[in-house]
């Protein structure tokens, strides 16, 4: 039995998968990490992802997959190296062991720019706690690959241009060089469409996680039919578009944000909403503001489970 634990971590994504034999945890990966600390919030479940994994029994992790370089998708992975034993780390890029500490800029108060730099040096404390922690760290590679005789993932890479520059700049101010404040600019406004995405497989069924990759810049990637899709950049506009749904044709969707969106930002976005309502039997969120078609509700998560035989279960917790 495969199980698939959206954790309400407000606005962020912190997912776990578990394969079970026998009633017993064969083979964990954890997908991202949510924030590094929430502000407890009035009506709300929301947590950070350390709290789910404990309470859940989780004392190992096969594998960590972080899908990009922002603070609710890896600000939580530092800690969560430090308390579980942790296998093997994957991300799209690493940080040199010999990274420099990265200085905000002095000629710009510009809140991007200074944000990747802030990111960047939390991105380099994570990946020195998990040596530390004897975690083995690793860039992933496009393709297939089998975790056990039941379980498989594939690795989906976003565009080798946006990969080679995003190599390109951090590499450089890891080294303490200066770089063009607009090359860091562009960069940094690339995250979202940088992110890594993975599909599990296992008893026939499918499960597409997708970071924040907005729907227009992979609706024409040969994805294919999935049966459960956890939708990116926590159901905003730019999450989904009618193209992209039809092709997938889920069964469950699962959105990963919270009953009061951080700056006034949509998520989930009402048009969203009901463009899943319309065509997909099972759509869930981690918590949520009222909308016209979906009550406001809050979750611990939403659970996913996928049998030997590949009948899908879903519900809230």
């Amino acid at each position: 039995m495969l199980e698939v634990f959206f954790c309400n971590v407000g606005d962020g994504d912190a997912i776990l998968i578990r394969e079970f034999r026998e009633g017993l945890q064969e083979y964990t990966v954890f997908v991202d990490c949510g924030r590094p600390f929430l502000e407890p919030a009035e009506g709300s479940l929301r947590k950070e992802a350390i709290y789910f994994l404990k309470a859940r029994g989780v004392d190992r992790i096969d594998r960590m997959y972080l899908t990009h370089l922002h603070i609710d998708h890896i600000g939580g992975a530092q800690r969560i190296l430090g308390a579980i034993p942790t296998e093997r780390l994957f991300a799209l890029y690493l940080p040199p062991e010999d990274a420099l500490w990265i200085p905000q800029s002095f000629t710009s108060v510009d809140k991007t720019q200074n944000g990747i730099r802030y990111m960047l040096n939390i991105f380099r404390d994570t990946a020195e706690t998990a040596r530390l922690c004897g975690c083995r760290l690793e860039t992933v590679s496009e393709g297939t690959q089998r975790l056990t005789d039941r379980l498989s993932v594939t690795v989906i890479l976003p565009k080798r241009e946006i990969l080679d520059r995003q190599k390109r700049i951090f590499d450089a101010l890891y080294r303490g060089e200066e770089i063009d404040a607009d090359e860091v600019y562009r960069v940094a406004k690339q995250r979202n469409l940088s992110s890594l995405m993975l599909r599990f497989d296992c008893a026939g069924r499918s499960v597409l996680i997708t970071g924040d990759r907005y729907a227009s810049d992979w609706e024409d990637e040969p994805v294919g039919h999935i049966d459960v899709l956890k939708l990116p950049h926590h159901g905003d506009p730019k999450s989904m578009t009618a193209p992209l749904l039809q092709k997938l044709s889920p069964s469950v969707a699962v959105i990963s944000c919270q009953s009061d969106p951080r700056g006034g930002k949509d998520r989930p976005n009402e048009q969203v909403v009901a463009m899943l309502q319309s065509s997909v039997p099972h759509v869930f969120c981690t918590e949520n503001r009222p909308l016209k078609t979906l009550e406001a509700s809050t979750h611990n998560g939403v659970r996913i489970t996928i049998g030997d035989d590949g009948t899908i279960a879903c519900e809230t917790e």
